[in-house]
């Protein structure tokens, strides 16, 4: 009987052509007009050279210094750093001459004279530096060094199609919605007939996850290997560990949407379906979709939201595979997905369990 749901439950999927659009086409056709607007630009503009910046050490910071040292050294480097007094670098950075001005005492600030490329790579550098400072050590930085140069990948814009991929797992929402729709009997005629079948909830249940996941994990894969494979988005060297980051990612968002579902409000499927998307986009928004840094100002200001966004999850465990040398900020993500896929599948069910209807 499981097998014969999981079965159907599938092809079910599959003629929804709402659900395929949103979790498929739709992910590969963003990514794609993306590429085309925005693809390499950093090898081919302003990021092409390093950014010529000058370092004013009012206090000896050692791990900041040994930041700047890695990030300017070698064929990859972002920085170049210019041997400027303070007076001669006010002045270089009035004629263009560099680009901005770090000071370094008990709080690093950044002096920048516009807004293009060059100075949000800067502010976007600093931003890194002052989330992660805290957990730094000079033996990080060796570690770091090595990262850079052989296995990741610091262009900018790779993080849009990291958000890119973590909203195509909260769009798995949808899908959800959409399964757990068929289980009550006030949302559909599906939802009434099961109501009276004497098969247990709990098998139904976990055949229309377990479907959901299959299709949605094959989905994000295909979007994936579109990504890597067709537009040559460089996603690092480990990529056989991106996939458990998309299931992980898939089940929370199939989760997610199962459990707006299964909520009292909104009554109809049409306002919990326009919540779904709302909810959805509000969490993608804050993984950088549509800006850069927002996610590191929210790690600086509420960092608790990062650790209960999934996507913001899904992006920082592709930040972790890409730049970290250990698995440990990687396999924390991991976790945190995880444990939110299973909250969320648990608070389903106990709501799905104890519904009860006055006639079907």
């Amino acid at each position: 009987m499981f097998f014969h749901y999981l079965r159907y439950n599938l092809l079910s999927m599959l003629r929804t052509k709402e659900v395929v659009f949103w979790t498929f086409l739709f992910p590969i056709a963003l990514s794609t007009f993306m590429f085309a607007a925005f693809g390499n630009i950093i090898e081919t503009t302003e990021m092409a050279n390093p950014i010529p910046v000058a370092v004013i050490y009012e206090t000896e910071v050692p791990i900041f210094e040994k930041v700047v040292e890695t990030v300017s050294t070698g064929k990859d480097a972002i920085l170049e750093v210019k041997n400027l007094k303070e007076k001669e670098a006010l002045n270089a950075l009035k004629k263009g001459d560099i680009t901005g001005i770090y000071y370094v005492n008990d709080k690093i600030s950044l002096q920048i004279k516009g807004d293009e490329l060059q100075e949000t790579v800067l502010s976007g550098f600093l931003d890194e530096y002052l989330q992660r400072k805290e957990s730094l050590t000079l033996a990080d930085m060796e570690a770091c060094k090595e990262k850079i140069t052989s296995q990741g990948n610091l262009d900018n814009l790779v993080s849009y199609f990291y958000a890119i991929l973590a909203m195509s797992c909260l769009f798995a929402s949808f899908n959800g919605l959409d399964r757990i729709k068929g289980l009550q009997a006030n949302l559909s005629t599906l939802g009434a007939r099961r109501g009276v079948a004497p098969t247990k909830k709990s098998v139904i249940i976990l055949s229309e996850f377990l479907a959901g996941l299959l299709l949605q994990f094959a989905v994000t894969s295909v979007a994936f290997l579109y990504m890597w494979k067709v537009l040559g988005v460089n996603f690092g060297s480990h990529v056989a560990q991106i996939f458990p980051i998309l299931l992980l990612g898939s089940a929370s968002g199939l989760s997610l949407g199962m459990f707006i579902g299964a909520l009292k409000f909104p009554r109809t499927i049409n306002g919990k379906m326009g919540f779904a998307v709302s909810f959805s986009m509000l969490l993608s928004v804050a993984d950088d979709l549509c800006a850069p840094n927002i996610r590191i100002t929210i790690e600086h200001y509420l960092p608790i939201f990062n650790r209960i966004n999934p996507a913001a999850l899904v992006s920082d465990a592709f930040y972790a595979l890409s730049v970290y040398d250990t698995y440990t900020r990687y396999i924390t993500n991991l976790c945190y997905l995880g444990a939110i896929t299973f909250v969320l599948c648990a608070a389903s069910y106990l709501v799905i369990r104890r519904n009860r209807y006055a006639s079907l």
